[in-house]
């Protein structure tokens, strides 16, 4: 009996980890918008991040963002999806999100870039962290991919443009 149920526990974990291996590969490629309507964790996890939040109306939807892709930071995998205001051509408003599957989590930062035309702008002070508190790892990665994702190309370092 306990031979059974040594081998029902351990075939039960391993349907779990091969369920959480393949909660990452469902996730790549899609919008945010889609996720929002088929991943159900993903989606309530969300709305429990942004509720009571003061943010612009795109951000209910998310209508307008990029494939969601696999980061690895430090030693954790996470997905990471950016939206951002439709009706600026994404150039004032984004929002990226980090979302952590195995405890439904997410880190979002919303972020306002600074206009590269306008010496001494400071939106970007008014830019802020939703959700989970970042690590500094996880904080660096998505203050790093927002501003690179600001800048225009003939702006970018040249250490930017080659590790694009």
């Amino acid at each position: 009996m306990k031979r059974f149920a040594l081998c029902f526990i351990t075939a039960l974990a391993a349907l779990a980890f091969n369920a959480h291996a393949a909660g990452f590969e469902s996730f790549a490629g899609k919008t945010p918008a889609s996720l929002l309507k088929k991943e159900k964790p993903f989606a309530k996890a969300y709305r429990a991040t942004i509720k009571d939040q003061d943010l612009p109306d795109w951000t209910q939807r998310l209508s307008v963002g990029l494939p969601a892709e696999i980061v690895e930071i430090g030693d954790s995998k996470l997905i990471l999806m950016s939206a951002c205001n439709p009706k600026t051509s994404c150039e004032d408003e984004r929002f990226y999100i980090l979302y952590e599957p195995a405890d439904q989590s997410i880190t979002g930062f919303f972020f306002l870039p600074p206009d590269m035309s306008a010496p001494g702008d400071h939106r970007m002070a008014l830019s802020r962290w939703l959700g989970k508190t970042p690590a500094k790892e996880r904080s660096d990665f998505l203050l790093d991919r927002a501003l690179k994702d600001a800048m225009p190309e003939t702006q970018q370092h040249p250490a930017v443009k080659a590790a694009n």
